[in-house]
């Protein structure tokens, strides 16, 4: 009679039967008793088995990311020595550059005395040649002079004759050794 008042007025789903929840409650436990025996411990053993895994995994990344960061320190120790080593090979060569040029500059400097004092040595023996030479030629004209002014008595008429005789034969002498 319950199960056709029940067909009759409807099917309730909130509606308590005190049967029905005995049996539900038997089974409930049942089924909560046969998984907290076998599957509650699986599953708790999986879950930690899990868990290490997982604390295994941030170790090695730890660790690799320790790795990492020895590796970017050493790579940065070495990339400062290679610019240490690279600034300090660029000031030798800047003093040994500067070096070479003041001794470029000193050398030149010194063969350029020496030029100067050669063509001073030269243009002294050259000066000394020409004049002694135009000792040669005042000894030879005052010579020459001198005979002709013996040869003759001179009045003051015929000396201004005899200096201007004299001028033009020492000119166009030059003027036939050009």
């Amino acid at each position: 009679m319950g199960i056709l008042l029940a067909a009759e007025e409807g099917f309730n789903p909130l509606a308590v039967e005190p049967g029905l929840y005995v049996w539900t409650t038997i089974a409930f436990l049942t089924v909560f008793f046969v998984l907290a025996k076998k599957v509650f411990p699986k599953l708790e053993e999986g879950l930690a088995d899990r868990e290490a895994k997982i604390k295994e995994e941030i170790e090695k990344a730890e660790a690799t990311k320790a790795e990492a960061e020895e590796v970017l320190a050493d790579y940065k120790e070495r990339v400062a020595a290679a610019r240490d080593e690279s600034s300090r090979m660029l000031e030798e060569a800047r003093q040994s550059a500067e070096t070479v040029r003041k001794d470029l500059i000193e050398r030149a400097e010194g063969d350029a005395r020496l030029i100067v004092d050669k063509a001073r040595k030269q243009l002294a023996g050259e000066r000394e040649r020409i004049l002694g030479a135009l000792e040669g030629q005042l000894a030879e004209w005052s010579t020459t002079i001198a005979g002709q002014i013996l040869q003759k008595e001179l009045s003051t008429e015929s000396h201004r004759e005899l200096v201007e005789s004299f001028i033009r034969d020492i000119q166009e002498r030059e003027a036939a050794k050009s």
